[in-house]
């Protein structure tokens, strides 16, 4: 099979040693900071997250850097089909000969054959796809393996993950809970942190992952309030990077959901849609972060969230017309 080619590429290792024996990778998804994948190098190597097919070179970059040969990996596990997370899966099965891919059973025949999926995301990307995706392979059949909720997966010397479906983000997710590193692999149902502009604000400055056309507040909460019942002290997410304090976290999360539909009810009775959403978010952040004298949307850390916020507007939208049994304003 021919794999994609990028030209003209310099592929610059974006490695992070973070103990327990992990390891991130940044694959430099539009730019830096924005995607992790992290590998555990246990007595089997899982590499968690692929991204997308233009970050595959970090990853391969990566593990030749730590001396782990591709047909050493074991497992590929994506924690949810979005491309950003499972577009480079195809790759990576190429380039990971041995590994067993892992994903939730409703996303399994995505990656089989992501023609739908490929469809669905050019419908919200638009120009933007190839850019951001490139090319999407599709995965053996015969590679893949769906975990049940709660199943777990053994990388020998007693280092034990567990799979815990989590929905409210989309259908087809799961979060990989690590109790040697107290850690959860969290994908985007624990939502995203803006590693930059929590270094400003001096905590981590997350928000919640809202997106059309799965997102439901009352799944999302019950995935937040199953995660803190796990008791972890770091969340590893793929938006982005490692963050302590897991418990406090996750609380504010909630409260965040809560708040965003509330938000979303009120502009719904008022007759706005998205657009008039997406302002009202811009409004609660601008808030938080003036104290710290970023006044200006166009600052680069502020840009930096403009992706996600209009996402986020969008699902809230999305799920406030569905919800209501009525087509989507705007």
């Amino acid at each position: 099979m021919t794999k994609p080619v990028q030209k003209g590429v310099l592929f610059v290792v974006s490695l992070a040693e973070l103990g327990d024996n992990i390891y991130q990778i940044d694959v430099h998804d539009q730019e830096p900071e924005r995607t992790s994948c992290y590998l555990i190098a246990a007595e089997q190597v899982a590499l968690i997250e692929t991204g997308a097919t233009p970050g595959a070179g970090y990853i391969k970059k990566a593990l030749k850097k730590l001396d782990i040969l591709p047909e050493k990996v074991d497992y590929i596990i994506v924690t949810h089909i979005h491309l950003d997370h499972a577009g480079g899966a195809g790759v990576m099965a190429e380039e990971l000969p041995r590994a067993r891919l892992y994903v939730h059973p409703r996303g399994a025949r995505h990656l089989i054959d992501p023609t739908r999926l490929i469809a669905a995301t050019k419908s919200i990307y638009g120009q933007k796809y190839d850019q951001l995706f490139g090319r999407v392979l599709p995965v053996p059949q015969e590679r893949i393996h769906t975990p049940a909720d709660g199943e777990t997966l053994d990388l020998g010397g007693g280092r034990v993950l567990r799979f815990h479906y989590a929905l409210g983000h989309a259908g087809h997710h799961f979060i990989i809970h690590d109790p040697t590193s107290r850690g959860i692999f969290s994908g985007d149902a624990l939502g995203v942190r803006f590693k930059a502009l929590s270094h400003l604000m001096g905590f981590n400055f997350t928000m919640p992952s809202t997106p059309p056309p799965e997102f439901d507040p009352h799944q999302m909460v019950e995935t937040l309030d199953q995660a803190a019942r796990l008791k972890p002290v770091y969340i590893y997410f793929a938006h982005f990077g490692r963050a302590e304090g897991a418990g406090r976290m996750l609380a504010g999360l909630k409260e965040q959901v809560d708040a965003l539909i509330a938000v979303g009810q009120r502009i719904h009775a008022a007759g706005g849609g998205a657009a008039e959403i997406e302002k009202a978010i811009w409004d609660l952040v601008m808030k938080q972060v003036a104290v710290h004298g970023l006044m200006d949307r166009g600052h680069p850390l502020l840009k930096f969230m403009a992706p996600d916020i209009r996402l986020n507007a969008a699902g809230i939208n999305h799920y406030l017309g569905r919800d209501k049994g009525i087509s989507n304003r705007r």
